[in-house]
């Protein structure tokens, strides 16, 4: 059985949406385990009966807040959900790792803990999108900023094996995120990642600079930025998509023809939310080290962590380590 060691702490809104959420994942899959990391008198009232036998809960008391700095709570609470979680991973007893809680801490502990892979300098965070075409990658969204030619084109590389293992995509095509398409485009570091991603060979189809309007359209299946551009661009859509729907409820109710037409929308409004809402894509991996580690967002309700725990299942039985390890050979 798959074994998924879960930070029943981390998020906004406590061990018991965590612990629904767990839930929804194992009603789903039969064939997985979850190991749960908290105070056992906060874990223990909400295991549900019928998941006894498949819900781990496990005493890690030190919890570490939302703004609490990384590398002190790495050296002071050894007993964390995100310590111990990692730990667990990092000694076999779990297959992977998810979190809702604190992205620097889970990125701080999982390079730590796990190690990065002797061919990567820097992780990055992949995100996946939605576009016309189906699912994208995206990365780097906020591991690291300032990154060199180098440092992006490792990223591809783990964007083309998350994609494989993942997504099934056999032979992704990766796109470099530039404010044109031309090769020149850019400054020296998009210019010189154009280069090194151009003699890739058979590792990856590479369709050159993408602009940020052709995410959506699905011109590549693996996009790669900077992280403090990814980081940027991935707010600002999450941000964009939150106007677009106070503005459809405010006018939706503005008058008898607008109720009736909001009415009329409302099965293509709710498709079109479900298709692009983070929560369907649960959680974000942080790829480069040696060992799977999700991080979900902050806000995360139940079915987000279902969705999150999907993607760490996901990338356990997809093999992601092993076509990582096969990408950067």
């Amino acid at each position: 059985m798959v074994c998924i060691a879960v930070d029943a702490m981390g998020g906004d809104h406590g061990p018991a949406e965590i612990l629904s959420g767990v839930s929804l994942f194992l009603e789903a899959h039969p064939d997985a385990r979850v190991q749960v990391f908290g105070p056992l008198d906060q874990l223990l009232p909400l295991i549900p009966a019928k998941f006894e036998s498949r819900i781990e809960p496990i005493d890690a008391p030190d919890i570490i807040g939302m703004g609490e700095a990384p590398t002190r709570a790495f050296r002071t609470k050894k007993n964390s959900p995100i310590y111990k979680g990692l730990d667990a991973v990092k000694n076999g007893r779990a297959d992977a790792f998810m979190s809702a809680g604190s992205t620097g801490a889970v990125m701080a502990f999982s390079t730590l803990i796990l190690g990065r892979h002797p061919r990567i300098e820097r992780p990055a965070i992949a995100t996946v999108l939605s576009s016309k075409q189906g699912p994208v990658v995206m990365l780097d969204m906020g591991a690291s900023v300032d990154s060199k030619p180098h440092h992006l084109f490792d990223f591809s590389l783990l964007g083309t094996a998350f994609s494989r293992a993942v997504l099934g995509v056999q032979t992704p095509r990766v796109g470099l995120l530039n404010i044109g398409e031309e090769p020149e485009k850019g400054g020296v570091v998009e210019q010189e990642t154009f280069g090194l991603m151009s003699a890739i060979g058979s590792q990856y189809t590479f369709v050159g600079n993408v602009e940020g309007r052709h995410i959506f359209e699905g011109v590549a299946d693996v996009v790669v930025c900077d992280g403090f551009v990814g980081n940027n661009l991935l707010k600002f859509g999450e941000g964009v998509a939150s106007l677009f729907f106070d503005f459809f409820r405010t006018e939706s109710k503005a008058s008898l023809r607008s109720m009736i037409g909001a009415w009329l929308l409302k099965p293509a409004i709710k498709s079109f939310y479900q298709r692009y809402d983070y929560s369907e894509y649960g959680g974000a991996p942080l790829l480069g080290v040696n060992g799977i580690s999700v991080i979900a967002h902050g806000k995360s309700h139940a079915y987000a962590i279902k969705n999150a725990l999907l993607r760490a299942y996901q990338s356990v039985n997809g093999q992601l380590i092993e076509k990582m390890d096969s990408a950067l050979s």
